[in-house]
């Protein structure tokens, strides 16, 4: 497909044209079950009616749906390929969330090196497929074009990279997998899209989960006795569904000060979201959201206690190791040599900050820090941040 512009905005010309653009692309047919048209109609909907009608927003939808439909393809052709990859059992899978900016990802990188688990990395979320060998992975134009968009990003927007460093090959957040049946959880429909937002609050997760399984049977389907660990902020607000697809998974929140977080994290959205949104517009609408998120996950816990384990940030930059060894012993799971060795070397070579220190504004964000604090009360003098 040329430029995005180019996609006619007439709904059923755009659809259209999305579906053949993603077929000339990836010369796959077959797309699964239609039922995904529905959330891909509203969303291209919500965008003609709900976004200011610019050539820039424009091409976020029209590049939105045809990565999605991209994965679809891919995703249908692996499960023909390997039939045989959906009988695959998951067991125990290690799933850490918790709120934006505690921790998420610097944790699952470093579990993630133990070689008994696996993630999904960042170029097989786009394009499921079987994981192939890691030293194979360079011939494979799939991770070619994932590093070649991650340059790309980081040549327009190098202050992104100091504060969330996008790598081809390592774990990344599974949102992108959920994405396939086009329940979209992102930022800029929570703010700018109210009509596919609302219709999204509206919508059942069960068959997006069912799909999100069998992409990772797919996936892991070459180890298929590696354990998953797995990692996004989201699930939080999900975290029923998670639970009734994955029933014995093993959860690990991260906690961190809402005073750090919210300013931090509305910072990453006003760099990734490229002056979509104004920054007071950020404040009021992740507080609000995230405050649900933790209610909704206070209320699981209490159900299912012995299935979460805490992660409290402050520990965790004091002691990576130590943190790492009572999530262990909590779960029961053995940290071999091998696995303590790689983890001491990834410590060691503190990839986290290595471009740099993420610095951002505590104001201006559309809310105070006082309201912030207030909004979070209960939760920060839980974890005694207060």
């Amino acid at each position: 497909m040329g430029a995005n512009s180019t996609v006619p905005r007439n709904l059923d010309d755009a659809e259209n044209e999305l579906h053949n653009a993603a077929r000339r692309g990836t010369g796959l047919n077959e797309f699964g079950d239609p039922a995904y048209r529905k959330g891909l109609r509203t969303f291209l909907s919500a965008c003609c009616t709900d976004l200011p009608q610019t050539d820039a927003n424009w091409q976020f939808a029209c590049a939105t749906v045809r990565s999605t439909l991209i994965a679809r393809l891919y995703t249908q052709k692996g499960w023909a390929e390997h039939p045989e990859a959906l009988n695959d059992p998951i067991h125990k899978l290690l799933l850490i969330t918790g709120l934006p900016r505690t921790g998420t990802t610097a944790l699952h990188k470093l579990l993630s090196v133990d070689p008994q688990f696996q993630g999904v990395e960042l170029w097989l979320m786009s394009t499921p497929m079987r994981r192939p060998p890691r030293e194979t992975w360079e011939t494979y134009k799939e991770y070619r074009a994932c590093v070649a968009r991650i340059a790309a990003t980081n040549t327009m927007n190098p202050e992104l990279r100091k504060a969330h460093e996008l790598v081809a090959g390592d774990p990344g957040e599974c949102d992108v997998i959920l994405a396939q049946n086009f329940l979209l959880a992102h930022p800029l429909t929570r703010v700018l899209m109210p009509t596919y937002s609302n219709w999204y609050a509206a919508q059942s997760r069960r068959e997006s989960y069912r799909r999100y399984a069998d992409v990772l049977r797919l996936i892991g389907s070459s180890e298929p006795h590696k354990m998953w660990v797995l990692k996004s902020p989201h699930r939080m607000t999900e975290i029923e569904a998670m639970l009734e697809e994955f029933p014995d998974a093993r959860v690990i929140q991260t906690h961190r000060d809402p005073l750090q977080t919210i300013p931090s994290h509305c910072d990453l959205l006003r760099m990734s979201l490229g002056g979509r949104v104004r920054p007071e517009q950020l404040g009021p609408m992740e507080c609000s959201f995230w405050r649900q998120a933790l209610d909704r996950m206070e209320i699981v816990r209490q159900k299912r206690p012995r299935q979460f384990f805490d992660v409290d940030h402050r520990q965790f930059l004091a002691d990576p190791l130590g943190t790492v060894c009572s999530i262990y012993e909590h779960f029961g799971l053995t940290l071999s040599d091998r696995a303590e060795q790689k983890m001491r070397e990834w410590i060691a070579a503190s990839p986290t900050s290595r471009h740099g220190k993420h610095q951002y504004a505590l104001e201006g964000w559309g809310i105070t820090r006082a309201q912030i604090g207030e909004t979070f009360a209960r939760y920060r003098a839980q974890h005694q941040f207060a």
